[in-house]
């Protein structure tokens, strides 16, 4: 597969609209990366590098396989939109529950 630069870039564009709706600067300081260099990203002026890739799908949460070639389940992405949403109102010990309930569930699961 080739890699397409400007589809890359619609896709983390669409990632920092949808789903967290903020500017550029907002988005870029979220992902450690320089507004100038996410902008020529999402212009798909530049061809991401595996830095700057992994970058963005930690602080998004979304896959290298989906900014990459936009295999992903989009209802995948409105999930985590909206878990991200309700974490975000959380407070610090509603965010500590949450993270037991998780961390619970994890570890039923994988007695299975």
């Amino acid at each position: 597969m080739v890699l397409d630069s400007i589809k890359i870039g619609t896709r983390i564009r669409k990632i920092r609209d949808e789903k967290y709706n903020e500017s550029r600067q907002a988005f870029a300081e979220r992902c450690g990366l320089y507004e100038n260099h996410l902008g020529k990203l999402e212009r798909g002026a530049l061809l991401i590098s595996i830095k700057a890739l992994n970058k963005i799908c930690s602080a998004t949460g979304t896959t290298a396989d989906y900014i990459l070639y936009g295999n992903s389940e989009t209802k995948n992405l409105k999930i985590r939109k909206s878990i991200d949403n309700f974490l975000d109102r959380c407070n610090k010990k509603q965010l500590k529950i949450v993270f037991n309930l998780v961390s619970s569930l994890e570890s039923y699961y994988k007695e299975d």
